[in-house]
């Protein structure tokens, strides 16, 4: 047997069943556990109540004749309209053309919805046998993906995942109207096997759109505890972190302690706008030198700090380089100072030498780089 034909059978059909049930389920588990951590994410909640509806009409070659075709398409497209809501909110707070859009999508479906049950009571209004039949429920179904695409669209991450979900439940709406249509007994093996295989796939989609969602947010945060949210380097505690791991893998670290020149007098004149811009561009130019040899990160305030650890790289050409970058490209100059981490000398206390490296920079006229020399020990006098 080909795989159309046995998709379009009764195990095709409960094997496609049951993968969209077992999306299902963990779509329903994993927004149910989200909610729980963040109450006021309304998106959870529509996503909780979107997949609880999804239930029933995708364990429904499972259950056999047990729930009415209307109601199980109903609660289909009534799904489909909650779950887009959801994922709408996962992104962005609902604008109020948003709730007007989506409460317009919810009246035509309840009428969709009526209309229908009514053909179904009136026979002779419905479709000879093998015609195309497109039923209202079927048609606010397609009216809403093509809707999706203007409503929802625009405002969502992952374009493509969510095009290609919506068109899933197009092309399967466009199967189940093709079910009564006469193509023969090849073509109704394909319209079926299309309608079975169709709602999985659409389930797996929006599965995928909520955890990738979810591992960005994830991603962000993790971020956002490492970096410093105006430079973009390392913050302080996690730039030690870094450098102490380049010297626990026996690697020779070296760091650099930056100082923008005059900076408080920029802030004064220019405002604190063009100072943070001065920041960022001499922050950008210290992470491009770092790249591949080392890191860099912001210590506090104008204060800059660099580990580099790439073995034949000497640390005053890469301090004289950013020196000399600051003060062709941006409106500031950088004093520098640097030194090394050696035994008896942690990270910590090498970035305490080239604080003071750096401070002798200020010192001697700023806009230069200073190696950190330790002080000479006195002479002790001669005793007779």
């Amino acid at each position: 047997m080909n795989p159309i034909a046995w998709l379009a059978g009764p195990l095709g059909a409960a094997a496609a069943s049951a993968a969209a049930v077992t999306t299902v389920i963990l779509l329903l588990l994993m927004s149910v556990l989200l909610r729980r951590r963040n109450r006021r994410q309304r998106a959870y909640l529509s996503l909780i109540i979107g997949a609880a509806l999804a239930l029933v009409p995708a364990a429904g070659p499972l259950a056999g004749a047990g729930t009415p075709a209307l109601v199980s398409e109903g609660m289909r497209l009534f799904s489909f309209l909650i779950i887009n809501a959801g994922l709408l909110e996962l992104y962005t707070p609902m604008r109020p053309r948003n709730r007007i859009a989506f409460a317009f999508l919810f009246l035509g479906a309840a009428g969709a919805v009526t209309a229908q049950a009514y053909t179904d009571t009136v026979r002779s209004v419905l479709p000879a046998a093998g015609t195309f039949m497109l039923q209202p429920v079927g048609l606010a179904a397609i009216t809403s993906t093509v809707l999706m695409l203007v409503i929802v669209l625009p405002d969502i991450g992952q374009k493509t995942k969510y095009a290609a979900s919506v068109a899933a439940v197009f092309i399967g709406q466009l199967f189940l109207a093709a079910g009564g249509f006469d193509a023969g007994a090849a073509g109704q093996e394909w319209i079926a096997a299309g309608a079975a295989v169709m709602p999985p796939i659409y389930y797996a989609i929006v599965f995928m759109l909520l955890f990738e969602r979810v591992v960005d947010r994830l991603q962000s945060v993790y971020a956002s505890s490492i970096r410093d949210g105006l430079t973009g380097l390392y913050n302080r505690r996690h730039f030690l972190k870094v450098a102490n791991r380049y010297a626990s893998r026996g690697l020779r670290v070296s760091v650099l302690f930056c100082d923008i020149d005059n900076f408080k007098r920029l802030n004064d004149t220019e405002g604190h706008q063009q100072a943070d811009i001065a920041l960022r561009q001499v922050a950008a130019i210290l992470a491009d030198e770092l790249a591949g040899s080392g890191a860099a990160g912001r210590y506090g305030g104008e204060e800059l700090v660099a580990a580099v650890a790439r073995p034949g790289l000497k640390p005053a050409e890469i301090a004289e380089a950013i020196r000399k970058r600051v003060e062709a490209e941006t409106p500031v100059t950088l004093s520098i100072g640097w030194s090394s981490v050696a035994e008896g000398v942690s990270v910590e206390e090498a970035l305490k030498q080239a604080d003071e490296a750096m401070y002798a920079s200020k010192q001697s006229g700023k806009n230069k780089v200073t190696a950190y020399r330790p002080p000479r020990a006195k002479a002790s006098p001669e005793t007779g």
